[in-house]
């Protein structure tokens, strides 16, 4: 177990928290904020995947949260006992069957396989509700009983309303008929549970009765007359009545509880353990947390990890990896350049990835779980004990040494700090020298040189470094493994405004060998820093080009697949126009033929044969697709490819116009529509098509106009006959550029009229009609006007 002095100091106090905000019920938030990480695997993997799996019940199947109810052990140990719980408890644990009822159905109705976890948990809840909808139909509010809670309690109340209603009657017609002028207020009250009357004490004496109070001035006394004494006892009688069925009511219902409490108490703890997988799930998925890997082989590889008590809009995310190649880091840097948070980093998210919590880092970060975390972070300085700063981070040296093991996690700052330098690096190295033989797991930070180059020439430890800007001397919170740092201090004490002379002076005291080993890391890290910068440019112009790239091979095959659409659906377009054609032709011919052979034409055939003929004449593709000449494509000469130009290309088998000459690479690019495409030179042809003449149809017909009548008489002719004639009679009207005629009907019983005009609506060479004007035959003659 991870002691509380280690958690507090990894600010883990501070996680469970906010963890807790997202908790329903009041024993989960209790118990999330108490909660300490489980150090063996198997149960961290456990309260993860239950983590797991209640995220995605809600943010994936959207499943609601737990429905509040409060703690009910002590009224469900009374009821359980024989007592009587009253409207507020039984209540309560109506929420408690309402809870369990709605997530176990909610989590239930998902189907789902690997959802198994929450779906245990939610199998082994009780819902009764049959005894939930009885305690809430039957308690309305927390004073009021249903009138519907049972027959008596139901006859009760209508005899207390009775009563009421026959009690005030009675005063009513007691306070009008003459006892008004000893009255203070015309009004009825009540007193002591009795109805009565507010009279003038000086008149006390003139209203018989039972005086039950009086005002506070002595001025008012309040009177039970006696003509309702009577009343308001029976009204008493039913109250008690009353109140003794709402005790047997809840007594009944306490029994039906108690009777399984026991179950409904279990519900509790299964709903709080829902509760806190839900609460887990909320804040990983509010703070952009991912699930992690978790392992039992020491190995911690946090990618891009963010500290989730910093603002994530101003972190800088971290990737820190150890326990593979090397047991510990030991990370250098200047002071406030981000060591300390680092630290405390690995510390809090391992315990948060053993507390069934996602990590504010890369989703294949991976975790390793340890029995025991050991930390030696800040100035624990106690007055009490009188320890100097330096004895209490050795006393929690001298408890890490004695303890740790190769399942424990040692995290120290600053490590030898507060003594003599040469003394504090000396046991430094011994005390690191300690933990690699022990072969447990770590960090640790220094600015001792001395334990760098110790870093560089052991296995089991691996140099890290803050970086850092030697520039502007300010720190980029950024982790280098393998690379160790330089402190700069005197550097950033010359920048911040220390005396020339006094940065001159200290340097003075440094050692050749100090001066050459921060010198040649500096450049390292400069030399480090650059080719990072560059590499990052030459990665950046790669995505660039490779997007770049996509693009193109995009747009080309959208090019390709337009271009085979396009010509696919025109070619099957010009196939079915030229059938349609074709047949239409045929039958136009055909039908030409027939009249032509007929030997005397009236003016409906010649008609006929000239809507034929323009028929014919209007088949605009007939005269190309239809043609059985010898088509020649010619190609255009050199000069003649010009930007602009319309031209033929064969291979689309389309109309194209000329965008660009590339005379060097024989090929032409040209616009089809919206779409640019490259062609060859030699799939090009002038857009003007050379055939020879076509063979043409002459249609010869009798020229001689034929006399029409102006008007047409169809009495006397069926409908039928009357609508064929008048067609006919419109037709040649229409052949011989009349403008207006007469059709003449009679008046009769108006069918043949109404047939005509029906027909007239529907002939699209009438312009509109009418009945005959006085002179003009009036209602036995229709007027048609044509187009």
């Amino acid at each position: 177990m991870i002691s509380n002095k280690t958690l507090k100091a990894i600010e883990y106090d501070k996680i469970v928290l906010e963890v807790a905000k997202y908790a329903t019920l009041k024993r989960t938030k209790e118990f999330l904020i108490n909660f300490s990480p489980v150090c063996d695997i198997v149960s961290a993997k456990f309260i993860l995947d239950k983590t797991s799996q209640a995220y995605d019940l809600i943010y994936k199947y959207n499943v609601g949260g737990v429905y509040y109810f409060d703690d009910v052990s002590d009224e469900l140990d009374r009821a359980e006992k024989g007592g009587t719980l009253n409207n507020v408890e039984l209540l309560r644990v109506c929420s408690n069957l309402k809870s369990a009822r709605l997530i176990k159905n909610s989590i239930l109705s998902v189907n789902e396989q690997n959802l198994e976890l929450i779906k245990n948990i939610a199998l082994r809840l009780f819902d009764n509700l049959d005894l939930e909808d009885e305690i809430s139909s039957k308690i309305l509010s927390e004073d009021k009983i249903s009138d519907s809670a049972s027959s008596k309690l139901y006859s009760i109340r209508k005899e207390i309303s009775n009563l009421n209603a026959k009690i005030r009657e009675r005063l009513n017609h007691y306070i009008h008929g003459g006892l008004n002028a000893y009255l203070q207020d015309a009004v009825i009250t009540i007193r002591q549970d009795r109805y009565v009357v507010p009279v003038k004490s000086e008149y006390r004496s003139f209203v018989k009765g039972f005086i039950h109070d009086q005002s506070s001035s002595g001025a008012t006394v309040f009177i039970e007359p006696e003509q309702i004494v009577e009343l308001n006892n029976e009204l008493k009688r039913a109250t008690l009545n009353e109140q003794a069925e709402i005790y047997r009511i809840l007594s009944e219902l306490s029994a039906k509880v108690g009777a399984v409490s026991s179950t409904i108490k279990f519900n509790a703890e299964n709903i709080q353990e829902i509760d806190e997988s839900f609460a887990r799930a909320q804040y990983s998925y509010k703070n952009d947390c991912y699930k992690p890997i978790l392992s039992d082989d020491g190995v911690t590889d946090i990618v891009c990890g963010r500290h989730p008590l910093i603002d994530k809009e101003k972190v800088v995310p971290v990737s820190i990896c150890f326990g593979r190649d090397y047991n510990f880091l030991l990370i250098t840097g200047p002071n406030t350049g981000g060591k300390t948070v680092t630290l405390k980093l690995v510390g809090l998210l391992t315990c948060m990835a053993m507390s069934g919590l996602f990590l504010p880092a890369s989703e294949n970060s991976k975790i390793a779980v340890f029995n025991e975390i050991y930390c030696d972070i800040g100035d624990e300085q106690s007055i009490e004990q009188n320890l100097s700063t330096f004895s209490s981070h050795v006393k929690n040296l001298i408890n890490i040494i004695n303890n740790v093991n190769e399942k424990s996690l040692v995290l120290i700052d600053e490590i030898g700090a507060g003594t003599d330098p040469d003394e504090g690096t000396a046991l430094s190295l011994a005390v690191v020298k300690k933990l690699l033989s022990l072969n447990c797991f770590g960090i640790v930070t220094t600015h001792y040189s001395r334990l760098k180059e110790f870093a560089m020439e052991t296995g089991k430890i691996e140099n890290a470094s803050m970086e850092f800007d030697s520039k502007s001397l300010k720190p980029l919170y950024k982790l280098n493994i393998g690379i160790p740092g330089s402190s700069n201090a005197i550097d950033i004490a010359k920048t911040l405004g220390l005396d020339e002379s006094i940065v001159k002076d200290a340097i003075s005291y440094l050692s050749e060998e100090k001066i050459v080993f921060e010198r040649t890391l500096k450049r390292a890290e400069e030399s480090r820093r650059q080719n990072e910068i560059l590499s990052a440019e030459l990665e950046s112009i790669k995505r660039q080009k490779l997007l770049e790239l996509d693009e193109i091979k995009l747009e080309k095959e959208k090019i390709t697949k337009e271009r085979e659409r396009i010509y696919n659906t025109s070619k099957q377009e010009t196939k079915r126009i030229v059938a349609d054609k074709l047949v239409e032709a045929e039958e136009i011919i055909a039908s030409l033929k027939k009249l032509l052979k007929q030997s005397n034409l009236e003016s409906k055939d010649v008609f006929k044969a000239s809507e034929l003929r323009n028929r014919l004449a209007n088949s605009k593709y007939l005269s190309i697709e239809t043609d059985n000449a010898p088509l020649t494509m010619l190609k255009p000469k050199k000069e003649e490819l010009e930007v602009g130009r319309k031209v033929y290309v064969k291979s689309l088998d389309s109309y194209a116009i000329i965008s660009q000459v590339k005379q060097s690479k024989k090929e032409i690019e040209v616009l089809v529509g919206n779409i640019k495409t490259l062609v060859k030179i030699d799939d090009v042809f002038n857009s003007e098509i050379v055939k020879e003449p076509n063979k043409k149809v002459n249609i010869y017909k009798n020229t001689n106009r034929v006399d029409v009548a102006l008007s047409i008489n169809v009495i006397g002719k069926t409908s039928l006959e009357a609508v064929d004639e008048v067609q006919d009679f419109i037709d040649r009207s229409v052949v011989n550029g009349l403008s207006e005629v007469k059709i003449i009907h009679g008046v009769g019983e108006g069918v043949l009229l109404k047939s005509i005009r029906d027909y007239l609506k529907t002939d699209k060479n009438v312009l509109e009609y009418r009945k005959g004007k006085y002179g003009e035959g009036e209602n036995g003659v229709t007027i048609v006007t044509l187009k």
